[in-house]
């Protein structure tokens, strides 16, 4: 499709950046699962990428610019990100249950709790020093400039285990000997 379609020069804005792309519209049919709906495909290639096609969107949208829609494609890849992280990381997509009310509780209060997590880590966390130990166990890191989701979860289970919890708490302002306070008795 990329071969034979007619490219156009258009300025596109994507992940906060704004440049000039090759922007090819073709509307056509997708027989199979949309029947004899017409759908408009829009091929971007980047300037200096050598394949033929960088991207390929479809749509049924047929009067929105080309632009926009890739703008809105950009746009929607933070989400995307999110609700996948939220799924796989977090197990927000893994409850099984039944009752209404239940399935509409579940994958909201797991994505909440991603919420809660960039947060904490917008509050608690060190992003040079888990970057720099995430570069340092994982060579092939050594480009990474963010943070992942991952990453944060990885501080807060590291928070976790070496604060001292509750019940240690306790058991220190009690005097009793826990490996705290014979720590700083030592």
């Amino acid at each position: 499709m990329a071969v034979c379609a007619t490219w156009t020069r258009a300025r596109v804005t994507r992940y906060g950046v704004t440049k000039d792309v090759d922007l090819a519209v073709i509307a056509c049919l997708w027989w199979g699962s949309l029947h004899r709906t017409p759908i408009r495909v829009v091929l971007v290639r980047d300037l200096d990428e050598t394949r033929p096609c960088t991207l390929a969107l479809a749509g049924t949208d047929l009067t929105t610019s080309a632009e926009h829609l890739v703008a809105r494609y950009a746009s929607r890849w933070s989400i995307e990100q999110s609700i996948k992280d939220g799924k796989n990381l977090l197990g927000a997509g893994d409850a099984q249950n039944r009752l209404p009310a239940a399935v509409e509780r579940t994958t909201p209060l797991g994505l909440a709790n991603l919420t809660i997590l960039v947060l904490w880590y917008d509050h608690a966390g060190h992003p040079a020093a888990d970057l720099n130990s995430r570069r340092q166990e994982a060579p092939w890191y050594r480009h990474k400039r963010h943070v992942s989701i991952e990453d944060m979860i990885t501080a807060f289970r590291r928070t976790r285990i070496t604060s001292n919890t509750a019940a240690q708490g306790t058991s220190a302002l009690l005097g009793e000997n826990t490996p705290t306070s014979e720590a700083t008795a030592a």
